[in-house]
């Protein structure tokens, strides 16, 4: 603490009045005696007035003590004053000089810090000693008060220990006496159940002791029938089961979180990263293996995401390839989370084949089943029961070829009132669509679409020589391989066939076609739209190719070919304009025809086992592959080029410069104009 001042003010000015006073009057007392004995001014003769003692002025200043002040100067100053009366001033000027005056230094403490016994100490120590004596002398005596410190001493935690605050509140609840009795009833016959094992636990322990040897093995049959029965019906509860999915979730985080943090892109690369290579690579972040059942191999069918939540994964087991010499004889579909990537969040299983899946995109939770007798049904994957919302009749539906393919189309009606579910439609392998409503009734409402016939002659497109090995077709109607519907006309749906063409259809029309497109010489497996444009498409064949086409154009634009092999699935890029990724029986290809046309980017194998299918997730960084193992395979792509920030004039002006050497084609094209969107915005 630093110490307080010492108040002397009041004595400074006291002290400097009286001794200044008494100074001038010894002054003026001296020059007074000395004029009246001799004439001369002499320092001896002003020395010598004072008393007799033989002092100077700077001596007595000098000799000037505090003990030898005297504090009752008031009656020796009024003697002198009425001794000696002043003389006016009279001279009309005056004349001041001034000399510097040596400095009086009253009291002059520092706050130091020594060791104690060292001549420092020592002094600081004197030091102390004076300050006690000046504060005590004068009275001025602090009030101090000695006080105790000490740091608090905190506990910390890590935030990984932390729980959740756990708060209860009372609120009022309401229950009804049917729910009462519901609880009552259970409560009793659990009492009950426990009571007579309790009986018979004791009745056995009994019979045991009389007889061991005779009822050790119908004991134990009993005691196990019993366990098996209890983890039977705990298996059936929901509450078990959510539990069950909730802890494997948590499980599964500890062994994929890698993978987890890449599909979520919580790692992406800056644009300003000086180090960014663009090599188009493939890494495999997790695989989905189910386990078989009726151990049975069954290839991965179909792949479908939920629309509302990317997280939720359908994926279909059964038969991919129809020429497959062995057919598995059930099927089952999965609907998989990649919060448990290790376990399944819902399963269902069928007696046939499973061949198509697709969910709605109008209500999230429905999704369409197809299966290889041809039937279909429609289930809520939101709901634990295990009951499908309705099926297909034979009444309605009588075709037995397998579905391949299932796409919800838009109801197109003018009541505005109208509350019923969208419609789906259903492609067989025979060549028929179906179309089928959801109604308050157990079973689909279906009706027949369309029937596909054979192409007669030579359509549009592109132009193939006919088989002469193959004079005429034993069966009329093409087979189907797919559907498609068109991103903005909601009433406007593609089919694809074997024979290499696009039937362009609608639903208001069930006997003819709108347009006939050949595509490809072999069969048309993909037929998907690209992002940014509406008019501009891609196709995929057994040909080998993958092309490119605008409508109103029966001409492709651009062809792809690289590997002498059946191309399964195709599709846009949706973080590229000018990227295509391509999924043969071996790799995956990644095209992107702004930089090279002659071949991709980048090839990758992905497993032992051959592919099947494949779908982008709903951020289009990862790539998710089916095989015919069953297995699942979800990979990023990184080291991706950046999006650009104009992603049709990159596609445009990417196209131009591709087809730069054909005149004809060219005009073409800048006779459609402008083939996007809307204010260039993507759609999915």
């Amino acid at each position: 603490m630093t110490p307080k001042s010492i108040q002397d003010d009041t004595y400074v000015e006291q002290f400097m009045k009286y001794n200044l006073n008494v100074m001038h009057q010894m002054t003026n007392f001296t020059t007074m005696v000395a004029k009246s004995t001799t004439r001369s001014r002499t320092r001896s003769s002003v020395r010598a007035g004072i008393g007799g003692n033989k002092q100077s002025i700077d001596d007595l200043m000098n000799g000037i003590l505090y003990e030898t002040i005297n504090w009752e100067p008031y009656s020796t100053v009024e003697a002198l004053e009425e001794a000696y009366e002043p003389k006016p001033y009279t001279k009309s000027f005056l004349k001041i000089t001034l000399r510097k005056s040596d400095f009086f230094e009253i009291h002059s403490q520092t706050q130091t810090t020594v060791a104690k016994g060292s001549p420092e100490g020592d002094d600081a120590e004197r030091d102390n000693r004076n300050y006690e004596y000046l504060t005590i002398g004068k009275g001025k005596i602090r009030r101090r008060s000695d006080n105790d410190a000490q740091t608090d001493t905190l506990l910390f935690t890590t935030r990984a220990v932390n729980t959740i605050l756990i708060t209860k509140a009372t609120v009022s609840s309401y229950v009804s006496n049917f729910e009462m009795y519901d609880t009552l009833n259970n409560i009793t016959k659990e009492f009950a159940t426990a009571t007579m094992s309790s009986v018979k636990d004791l009745t056995s322990a009994l019979a045991q002791t009389e007889d061991a040897d005779t009822f050790e093995d119908d004991e134990a049959v009993a005691e196990k029938d019993k366990v098996s029965s209890q983890i039977e019906r705990l298996f059936r509860s929901p509450e078990f089961r959510n539990a069950i999915m909730y802890m494997g979730r948590t499980l599964s985080s500890n062994t994929n979180e890698a993978g987890l943090r890449r599909f979520r892109n919580f790692d992406q690369v800056e644009r300003w990263n000086a180090e960014a290579e663009y090599v188009y690579s493939m890494n495999l972040l997790f695989r989905l293996v189910p386990e078989p059942s009726k151990d049975e191999r069954k290839a991965v069918s179909d792949i479908d995401f939920c629309r509302s939540n990317g997280d939720i994964l359908a994926v279909a087991y059964g038969l991919y390839s129809f020429s497959s010499q062995h057919v598995p004889t059930s099927g089952s579909v999965f609907l998989w989370s990649i919060k448990n990537p290790g376990e399944p969040e819902r399963a269902y299983y069928y007696d046939v084949p499973v061949t198509a899946i697709n969910f709605s995109p109008f209500l999230p939770s429905l999704l369409a089943i197809g299966l290889y007798d041809g039937s279909v049904e429609v289930r809520d994957v939101s709901s634990l029961q295990d009951t499908p919302v309705a099926v297909s009749q034979r009444s309605t539906s009588p075709g037995s070829s397998p579905v391949v393919a299932i796409r919800w189309i838009k109801q197109v009606s003018d009541d505005d009132h109208e509350t019923d579910i969208d419609p789906f439609l259903s492609l067989s392998q025979d060549g028929s669509v179906t179309r089928f409503r959801i109604i308050k009734s157990p079973f689909l409402l279906g009706f027949t679409q369309m029937i596909l016939e054979r192409v007669e002659g030579h359509p549009e497109g592109i132009f193939v020589h006919p088989s002469s090995r193959i004079p005429c077709e034993s069966n009329r109607h093409p087979q189907g391989l797919s559907i498609t519907t068109h991103p903005l006309h909601k009433d406007i749906y593609y089919v694809l066939t074997d024979e290499g063409c696009i039937h362009k259809c609608s639903i208001n029309y069930q006997h003819q076609y709108l347009e006939v497109l050949r595509c490809h010489d072999g069969g048309v497996t993909v037929m998907e739209f690209s992002p940014w444009s509406p008019k501009l498409f891609l196709t995929c064949g057994n040909d080998w190719f993958v092309r490119i086409w605008v409508d109103g154009i029966t001409r492709p634009l651009l062809e792809l070919l690289d590997e002498m092999t059946p191309v399964h699935w195709a599709k846009w890029s949706p973080t590229h304009s000018t990227i295509i990724v391509t999924v043969n029986r071996e790799t995956a290809n990644v095209w992107d025809f702004r930089r090279n046309l002659l071949r991709p980017m980048s090839k990758h194998k992905m497993d032992s086992s051959f592919n099947t299918v494949a779908r982008f997730s709903h951020c289009g960084r990862t790539l998710v592959i089916g095989n015919e193992r069953g297995n699942t395979l979800f990979n990023a792509l990184n080291d991706m080029p950046f999006s650009p920030h104009f992603q049709y004039d990159e596609l445009e002006k990417a196209i131009f410069k591709a087809i730069g050497n054909d005149h004809e084609l060219l005009m073409e094209l800048k006779s459609i104009g402008f083939f996007g969107y809307p204010n260039k915005k993507a759609v999915f």
